[in-house]
């Protein structure tokens, strides 16, 4: 969804009156995040994302394009040291820039970090209920469903809700991520469930692991800042290149899939529609950011059990709190 606004109003999510004030605020911070992840004008992060990538690819075809030349073939401006020297000068500055940028700290700017801490500090709001009725889905998707099967049995196929009080595909498979973030039981389902703050650390090693700490901090001493003596023996030891800046890239782009398509329930990169699924006795349905979420956590599923691989997957069956991010 995009942050413009809600389909739903408030009186009619499925939230007891007591606690729709909570339910104010979650969905205020969520369209946020979400402005953030990819409606803000100049800064979203999706659209940096996007605009890095296009950037390594484009950087390597012309490398590519180079090595597969003849070196005899001098009248190739792509054997031009000027060109060549822009080329990989602006390559390196704008994306260790770019990734300066999404690992800001700093209060009152648009970054990757900062969506991460602002989460961390409203992470009392990702409960169970929030998190599956925020926008008119119902909590008791079942119930919904056999009223809906009742009501159609013997009409044949029929296309399903996807928004709103009669969205039981979208509201079960709501339910379903919640329990895999979460490690919970789905026999013990609770409104009161809360999503573990191990997942974001869990994001957070990954963005630790990447190497785009080291390349930030060698931006601060030789790009953005001209660093001292003592700042850049810090970072002595580093040496920046295509591979590592690509790696950070991936990394990003890795922990941004599963801020928006898993603790956000909200699709992950822009632009992809989201794919109908057939629901029993209906002639399509629902599909929620599922797979996307799948993708973005390394196709790690955490329910109760033993460790398996189903088509190609690896599949975590444990039970422990904050399983469904594994680095």
């Amino acid at each position: 969804m995009k942050a413009d606004d809600y389909k739903y109003p408030i009186s009619q999510c499925d939230v007891p009156p007591g606690r729709r004030s909570q339910l104010e605020s979650y969905r205020a911070k969520r369209r946020q995040w979400l402005t953030w992840l990819d409606a803000d004008e100049h800064h979203a992060i999706w659209t940096n994302l996007s605009a890095m990538v296009w950037t390594d690819v484009s950087y390597r075809i012309l490398r590519q394009l180079v090595i597969g030349q003849d070196d005899k073939n001098e009248t190739s401006c792509l054997h031009n040291t000027l060109v060549a020297e822009q080329v990989i000068q602006g390559y390196v500055a704008r994306q260790v820039l770019g990734i300066r940028r999404l690992l800001d700290k700093t209060s009152g700017v648009i970054s990757l970090r900062r969506l991460i801490i602002d989460m961390r500090s409203n992470w009392p709001l990702f409960t169970r209920e929030n998190y599956v009725c925020h926008d008119g889905l119902p909590y008791d998707y079942e119930a919904v469903v056999l009223k809906e099967m009742t009501a159609r049995a013997g009409k044949g196929a029929f296309w399903a809700a996807t928004t709103g009080p009669e969205a039981h595909g979208t509201s079960g498979m709501a339910h379903e991520q919640f329990d895999r973030l979460a490690g919970v039981d789905p026999s013990k389902r609770m409104r009161e469930d809360r999503l573990p703050k191990t997942l974001l650390g869990t994001i957070e090693s990954w963005l630790g692991g990447s190497g785009a700490e080291e390349l930030a901090d060698w931006s601060h001493a030789y790009l953005a800042h001209a660093g001292g003596p003592d700042r850049r023996k810090q970072i002595e030891e580093g040496l920046v290149t295509a591979d590592k800046i690509s790696e950070a890239i991936k990394t990003l782009v890795r922990a941004t899939e599963a801020l928006s398509a898993c603790v956000l329930f909200a699709g992950g990169r822009p632009g992809r529609a989201v794919r109908s699924v057939r629901t029993p006795g209906s002639a399509g349905g629902t599909a929620g950011p599922q797979g996307r979420c799948r993708r973005a956590l390394g196709h790690a599923q955490p329910r109760a059990g033993r460790l398996r691989r189903r088509r190609g997957r690896r599949v975590d069956r444990s039970r422990e709190s904050g399983r469904g991010l594994s680095p």
